[in-house]
């Protein structure tokens, strides 16, 4: 009896321990989906990319947003700042943006204009970005971005 009450214990730990692995790789999966997709529509990408590359500059996660030239100008970014102490440039700065326009260019390209201001000490400064949306195998992605003095 005692020891088929220790092959019972045994099971049941070995069940118990498949069920936590399975919810453990479930919940990993299910991580990695989310973070490669921050809401999946051209608008949500482009919102992404304007916190990540702007508001909290991060390149290597405005990188996972980016295909083609936007890419290669963060590639080539992160290459000057390379092998240099990276300045802290969101120190004593604060950045807010708003929508200006959108313009559909068929199906799967659509363009987005911000309104920043990015505040610096007691300086303000206005600036216009302009964010292209195409729709790639990967989902959409920023495929160029550019800024102008306003």
């Amino acid at each position: 009896m005692l020891f088929a009450s220790a092959v019972n214990g045994v099971a049941t730990d070995r069940k118990a321990q498949i069920v936590r692995k399975g919810l453990g790789l479930c919940l990993a999966t299910l991580c990695i989906f989310s973070a490669c997709s921050p809401g999946e529509g051209p608008e949500s990408v482009a919102q992404s990319f304007v916190e990540r590359y702007y508001v909290q500059p991060d390149l290597l996660r405005a990188k996972a947003l980016a295909h083609g030239l936007a890419r290669a100008k963060i590639e080539d970014e992160e290459e000057l700042l390379q092998g240099g102490p990276r300045p802290d440039g969101t120190a004593g700065r604060r950045v807010s943006y708003s929508l200006y326009t959108t313009r559909k260019m068929g199906e799967d390209r659509i363009f987005f204009v911000y309104d920043m201001a990015i505040s610096v000490d007691s300086r303000v400064m206005k600036r216009r970005a302009f964010i292209s949306t195409t729709r790639v195998k990967e989902g959409w992605r920023v495929t160029n971005f550019q800024e102008e003095d306003i």
